[in-house]
């Protein structure tokens, strides 16, 4: 249990120091220093379903000074409802938004029961016992193959020319050598695809580990970043923010998060501050 510890101590400082030392995240041919928008394309329209993107509005006074910036999400109204384009057009406080849902992370983290089910998640053994079994087969099946085609190569050389039947014993031997041939490609490309698919599992949870530790020292990794690296971290394990169609009484807009990995036991409420409930962000996390 100690190595445990000390091996995501160092996991942390480790992680901490990528982010405060790494380059900053520039968008290719995009102006320095334009905004980031944390939810672009994440954020979905709760009219068409289509993600919404961060925009901002500039507004004048009538003496002709500016207003500050206004950054929001609004639906691009391009996607098709019951033949019509998305009359959406409601404009999303970016700040309010961004702020909700860093609000639900850090509720999450902060939550106990939460690090500890991480914790399993990160302990849990990955089962590939059917695949090993698949791949063991496969190369018994090929090994056995390379034996039958060495056979019939050092028969093919041992046949007697002046044996009468040495022209139907070479066709037959030849066929049996294109039989053999066509198994073992059959077999190395069966094989090539089981391992590829260990591979992809065993990598897959590499990554969810990755994500999991990520979450459970979510604030400390979090402060640092810059706008660029923290949308970068957050579209790692979020899936698709909800927002209601009107921002409700109590001035809140989200609905839900869901999640691209597991990581919410379904017995776990989350709410904020202001005292609305994340409908769905149990529900949604996917299992």
């Amino acid at each position: 249990m100690m190595e445990d510890i000390k091996s995501e101590e160092v996991w942390e400082q480790a992680q901490i120091k990528a982010v405060t030392q790494a380059k900053k995240y520039e968008k290719v041919n995009s102006p320095k220093g334009e905004k980031i928008h944390l939810l672009s394309g994440v954020l979905r329209c709760p009219v068409c379903g289509a993600g919404m993107y961060g925009n901002k509005s500039i507004k004048h006074r009538k003496d002709g000074t500016k207003y500050s910036d206004y950054f929001y999400y609004g639906c691009k109204h391009r996607n098709m409802t019951r033949g019509h384009k998305c009359d959406y057009r409601k404009q999303v406080s970016e700040v309010k938004l961004d702020g909700a849902v860093v609000e639900v992370l850090r509720k999450l983290v902060s939550n106990k029961k939460f690090a500890g089910m991480m914790r399993e998640k990160i302990d849990m053994e990955v089962d590939t016992i059917a695949l090993d079994q698949e791949i063991s087969a496969h190369e018994k099946t090929l090994r056995q193959c390379y034996l039958n085609k060495d056979a019939i190569l050092s028969d093919l050389d041992n046949l007697d020319y002046e044996d009468k039947h040495y022209k139907r014993r070479k066709t037959d031997l030849e066929n049996r050598l294109s039989k053999t041939y066509d198994k073992i490609e059959e077999t190395e490309n069966a094989l090539v695809e089981a391992k590829a698919k260990k591979r992809s599992i065993l990598a897959e949870k590499v990554c969810g580990d990755n994500i999991y530790k990520a979450l459970i020292f979510f604030d400390k990794m979090y402060e640092p970043m810059s706008e660029a690296e923290r949308r970068e971290f957050l579209t790692q394990f979020i899936e698709k923010v909800e927002i209601y169609k009107e921002e409700q009484e109590n001035g809140q807009w989200l609905k839900s998060i869901e999640f691209k990995l597991p990581i919410i036991s379904k017995d776990m409420k989350i709410s904020l501050d202001n005292g609305s409930q994340i409908e769905t962000v149990v529900l949604l996390s996917k299992g």
